[in-house]
């Protein structure tokens, strides 16, 4: 009886390892996607535009001062597109994140390491993915920072000043790519600069996170004050 028990057990540890749903999250390579801040130019999902003076360069060394998520939506059966805010909502967190690397400007560093990171879906699907990224004035978590973001894009700037309160924040979304989860360690290639036999792993150098625009608080006080002056006014003539 204790044989066939253990022979069972055995059984389904096979059976398990054989389906196991999981992506290389050991690290990114830099020949694959690095990240930058443009201070020149509004995030093209917010509205766009250029910004006065600002400059482009490398996501920093260490300190924390990026943060990055794997998200994924159902493959449609090509490269996916993200023309909008609301698109990229309908995406879904992978649970998988990363932050600027230690000691290399520009890089990414996944946040614990693991060749075999399992994912919501199973190796005989395909799933599209992309990276978020955002500067830590907006966060810790996509979670909160795409509620920010949501309610930027829906006219409600608030939540956005009193997080930022007065700092810049930064926001970008890499290439898109596709991909079936693996089923061995190493699990499937996520990043990488051509296609594989899982899919399209990301390819997405310089990276740019684009300056988030929220109106300054000065100049809500100003717009404010001057639809009191006109009230007044009005009041006045009457």
């Amino acid at each position: 009886m204790k044989k066939l028990v253990l022979t069972t057990v055995c059984a389904l540890a096979v059976a398990g390892a054989a389906f196991a749903q999981s992506v290389n999250w050991g690290s990114i390579s830099a020949a694959a996607m690095t990240a930058q801040t443009n201070s020149t130019t509004y995030s093209p999902l917010l509205g766009g535009g250029s910004a006065v003076g600002g400059a482009v360069g490398p996501t920093g060394v260490g300190s924390l001062n990026t943060y990055y998520e794997l998200l994924y939506t159902t493959f449609s059966g090509t490269q996916a597109t993200i023309p909008s805010l609301s698109a990229l909502f309908t995406w879904s967190d992978t649970g998988l994140g990363a932050t600027n690397n230690p000691v290399s400007a520009g890089r990414l560093a996944v946040v614990n390491p693991n060749t075999a990171a399992t994912v919501p879906w199973s190796g005989s699907t395909t799933d599209s993915i992309v990276m978020v990224g955002w500067s830590a004035d907006l966060g810790t978590t996509w979670l909160g920072v795409s509620n920010l973001l949501a309610a930027a894009a829906a006219g409600n700037n608030a939540p956005l000043q009193a997080q930022l309160a007065g700092q810049q924040g930064f926001f970008g979304v890499s290439s898109t790519g596709y991909t079936a989860s693996g089923s061995s360690n190493p699990g499937a290639t996520l990043f990488a600069t051509a296609a594989n036999a899982q899919g399209l792993p990301i390819f997405s150098l310089l990276t740019p996170l684009y300056l988030v625009p929220v109106p300054e608080p000065t100049t809500l006080a100003l717009a404010g004050l001057g639809g009191l002056s006109l009230l007044l006014f009005r009041r006045q003539r009457k």
